[in-house]
């Protein structure tokens, strides 16, 4: 092994540069373990794509304590840290099975500053490490604020996966039933029934750890169509379906379609569960996620039984247009940026 990939390998691995800001002392990696095990469960209560402020966890090789005692209470509820605001929040752990401490908006310099102490920081999706008064960056090589907290990044995987697997060539046999005829051009008549079961068994077979319910009542005039809950990470997902496209019924006669303003629909119907979510359940973090499956085609009339590829695929690249006051992902905390999957046609060319 060379030289250069030992260095890189010491580069990518955080606790063994934790280990050598500390001379190689071995107590320092089974500290840093827990530590780290510790960061997690304390991700079970914040999120830190929703935090805005600084946040430092930290525990001191001889859990001697750094900022002042007295300003600190004790972390006997984790929930306290849901929601929380603070624009600093300090968290001591300690190798006793002491409580740990908690400092809110408390300069947090003397902590990063010290020599005998393992440091945890993060703020604005950077995150990092200082041990001995040493930085130790935190490379992140997912699409998501903390490399300890990846939940909502393997739903968005999975959904980005579900789009190009499942739904852009209608791979998928529960989704494929949804189409009218077999060139899919023309949705069936209330194909969301189908489309939900469809996403809901991915994201069960795709998903560890969580449970996947469809139809899930927040007590709105309709339920959400997909919750996504995580039970080890106190986070779930609300999942809203819509569809685009031209819908036939039975007799092969034109009925529903949607358009642009469903899209639109979507968004402010997914705010409202949002909105009821907090109410019911205050204390689970939760996102937001609106999946439009686009099954526009140019052009379509009451008859045809073939489409061509200019016509079909005429939406493949138009985004959804949506409305200034409907852009809540925008201005509300755990509200994503919807996600649009495009259906193709089998076009005669």
């Amino acid at each position: 092994m060379s030289d250069d990939l030992v260095n890189k390998i010491r580069k990518e691995n955080h606790l063994l540069r934790i280990y050598a800001a500390f001379q190689n002392n071995h107590e320092v990696i089974g500290m840093a373990n827990k530590l780290i095990a510790y960061i997690q469960s304390v991700y079970k209560s914040l999120e830190p794509d929703h935090f805005d402020g600084h946040l430092i966890i930290y525990a001191t090789i001889d859990d001697s304590i750094i900022p002042d005692r007295k300003a600190a209470i004790d972390l006997f509820d984790q929930n306290l840290l849901i929601n929380n605001k603070s624009d600093t929040i300090i968290i001591q752990y300690f190798k006793r099975n002491n409580l740990p401490l908690l400092w809110q908006n408390v300069n947090a310099e003397g902590i990063i500053k010290s020599t005998n102490a393992i440091v945890y920081y993060y703020h604005n999706h950077g995150e990092c490490f200082y041990a001995n008064n040493v930085k130790i960056e935190i490379d992140n090589y997912f699409d998501c604020a903390s490399i300890f907290a990846l939940q909502y990044h393997y739903l968005t995987e999975a959904l980005l996966k579900y789009k190009e697997e499942k739904i852009r060539y209608s791979s998928c046999s529960r989704f494929k039933e949804c189409w009218f005829d077999d060139k899919q051009i023309y949705f069936k008549q209330q194909p969301e029934e189908k489309m939900q079961i469809s996403l809901k068994d991915y994201l069960g077979s795709s998903l560890r750890g969580v449970d996947v319910v469809r139809e899930y009542n927040l007590g709105a005039s309709k339920p959400v169509d997909v919750r996504v809950y995580w039970k080890e990470a106190n986070r779930a997902a609300l999942i809203e379906v819509k569809w685009l496209g031209q819908s036939k019924n039975q007799q092969g006669g034109l009925s529903t379609a949607y358009s642009n303003s469903r899209g639109n629909d979507g968004l402010d119907q997914l705010k409202v569960y949002l909105d009821l979510e907090k109410q019911d359940t205050p204390t689970c973090i939760t996102k937001g996620y609106l999946v439009i499956v686009d099954g526009r085609r140019r052009g379509v009339a009451e008859n045809p039984t073939v489409i061509n590829g200019t016509d079909g695929m005429h939406y493949k690249n138009q985004e959804i247009t949506f409305a200034p006051d409907k852009k809540h992902y925008e201005t509300m905390v755990g509200f994503e940026k919807p996600i649009r999957m495009f259906a193709e046609p089998i076009c005669t060319g």
